[in-house]
């Protein structure tokens, strides 16, 4: 396989994140309208834990590393609650 090949299939993957990124910011969304009904906060740090923890072992199950999936993970995490956020009308509130 050529190095151009090898690239595009990465471009191709790069979409892909990009694309379930988007669909996870959407989802958040639906858990701000969610947690507004119940009136709970936005930041929850025991699903935080939940959440990476169980990406960690994921990682390691997948043989990558696992802090650097925890990491992204973080930030992803900092983008939902973000989303969350400006769907509860908080905008950039803690």
């Amino acid at each position: 396989m050529s190095l151009d090949a090898v690239r595009s299939e990465i471009r191709e993957i790069d979409e892909k994140i990009i694309d379930l990124v988007a669909e996870r910011q959407r989802l958040a969304a639906e858990v701000a309208r969610i947690k507004q009904e119940k009136s709970l906060p936005i930041h929850d740090p025991a699903q935080r834990r939940v959440v990476l923890d169980r990406i960690f072992t994921y990682a390691v199950e997948s043989r990558i590393d696992p802090v650097a999936v925890r990491k992204v993970f973080e930030i992803l995490i900092e983008m939902s609650e973000e989303r969350q956020r400006e769907c509860s009308g908080d905008g950039n509130l803690p």
